[in-house]
């Protein structure tokens, strides 16, 4: 996507296959609220500045980063499993940032650190490369030849971590996997669209991505299997859409109107592509079809698939969610507003 078409993207968020369906069903009506979340911190290394979770595995499984007030310090990244934490480290070879992006349900955790490759009028210039845990500690991954800014998404059930980089065209990125079945290994992989990022993949193998066209400035949404890519029908009114996951058939996303106007919508197993009431964005769905986003006030909301179950909690900030309905982010200690630390939300 192009650096004007971002910024007027991120602007006005502040903050299937074969199916002939070419709008956007009627919203359901609300519906009581569906838990009443009770926030909790979790432990982390003494003397952090901050941190937070951004990724769940299976109930008690998260993963997430921390950073220690010294200004050298790079920030760590720190594995939870049933609320013990293990401190990962940082990403070897990073100069700074680090993004954690999932955790599986054995422990495995994904990301990448950046590295600086130069400077533009005193300003750095630096590229991603991407990392997983062993043994306690990050490692990087091996990356295709003459490929850069490789990131990770989505690390599977039985250890596949699908992402993606740049190869010989600037403008497109292309979809990587390393098989857990090859450690040491990746593979660039075939049949998906031009531009495409990973954005989850679902239990039976189903990839969904986001072709993103730069030189044009458009989103496609897309489901990839068996090397076979299918499109998703773009809501009525809109002009492109992304996908920001997926989960036991459901696909959920973000549409934009020609205008920039953005709407979360959620294609069902069929493809049927429905409006989620009041709501301006997505950010994560479980395998029971609940969904974390925001609504038009960019207020933190939930749905349960099309219909709404109110505000989420508003005591800190929400990252993600699991299976198990827990919300996962980042939230003061008692008495403080700011810093916030790595917080769970048990559903009741």
């Amino acid at each position: 996507m192009s650096p004007k078409r971002r910024n007027a993207v991120l602007l006005a968020a502040t903050f299937l296959a074969g199916s002939a369906v070419t709008g956007i069903a009627p919203s359901a009506q609300a519906a009581p609220q569906a838990c009443t979340y009770q926030a909790a911190l979790l432990s982390v290394p003494a003397g952090i500045e901050s941190g937070a979770v951004t990724a769940t595995g299976r109930a008690g499984v998260y993963a997430g980063t921390v950073e220690f007030p010294e200004e050298d310090s790079l920030e760590r990244a720190v594995l939870w499993v049933d609320g013990t934490p293990t401190d990962l480290g940082p990403a070897a070879g990073a100069d700074f940032d680090l993004v954690i992006s999932d955790v599986n349900s054995a422990g495995t955790v994904v990301g990448h650190g950046a590295r600086i490759t130069g400077s533009v009028e005193g300003f750095p210039t630096w590229r991603w490369f991407p990392v997983r845990s062993r043994d306690g500690k990050l490692e990087q991954l091996p990356v295709p030849a003459n490929s850069y800014d490789v990131q990770t998404s989505v690390v599977t059930e039985n250890g596949d971590i699908y992402g993606g980089g740049y190869g010989a065209d600037p403008n497109y990125r292309e979809v990587y996997m390393w098989p857990a079945a090859q450690p040491g290994t990746v593979v660039k992989l075939s049949g998906f669209p031009k531009g495409s990022r990973v954005e989850g993949v679902d239990t039976d193998g189903t990839v969904a991505v986001t072709a993103e066209d730069d030189p044009a400035g458009t989103w496609q949404p897309y489901l990839w299997k068996n090397g076979t890519a299918k499109q998703l029908p773009i809501p009525a009114g809109a002009t492109d859409a992304q996908i920001t996951g997926i989960s036991n058939g459901n696909v959920i996303g973000d549409a934009l109107t020609s205008s920039f106007a953005r709407s979360a919508v959620m294609w069902d197993k069929k493809g049927k592509a429905t409006a989620l009431p009041n709501g301006q964005g997505t950010s994560a769905i479980n395998s029971q079809g609940l969904i974390l986003g925001t609504n038009k006030s960019l207020v933190a909301s939930l749905w349960q698939t099309t219909t709404s179950v109110g505000a989420a909690p508003k005591d800190g900030v929400l990252n993600t969610l699991a299976d198990d309905g827990s919300l996962a982010g980042a939230k003061a200690r008692p008495g403080a507003t700011y810093p916030r630390f790595p917080a769970v939300w048990a559903c009741g």
